[in-house]
């Protein structure tokens, strides 16, 4: 099954609280990719360190996380590393 969001509840920290197609509340954490991007900074993902940035998060019509500068994510992807 392929996975993809249907809303976003809520934003806190480094962490969204979405609602999949399966019907499953779920947290999809991104600190880390963040934290490693942040070392290297690559420009685009290290820019979501910035707590304002991070939450100007939107939900695209393919059902993913996206954000104004282009960065998004495979909603499957966050699916599988969600909690």
């Amino acid at each position: 099954m392929l996975h993809y969001i249907k809303k976003i509840i809520s934003i806190e920290d480094y962490a969204i609280s979405c609602v999949f197609n399966t019907g499953e509340i779920r947290v999809v954490n991104l600190k880390g990719i963040i934290e490693k991007y942040s070392k290297i900074n690559d420009g685009l993902i290290s820019r979501l360190s910035d707590p304002g940035y991070f939450k100007s998060v939107k939900l695209d019509s393919y059902g993913t996380l996206t954000w104004d500068n282009g960065v998004d994510f495979d909603p499957d992807n966050l699916y599988n590393m969600s909690e």
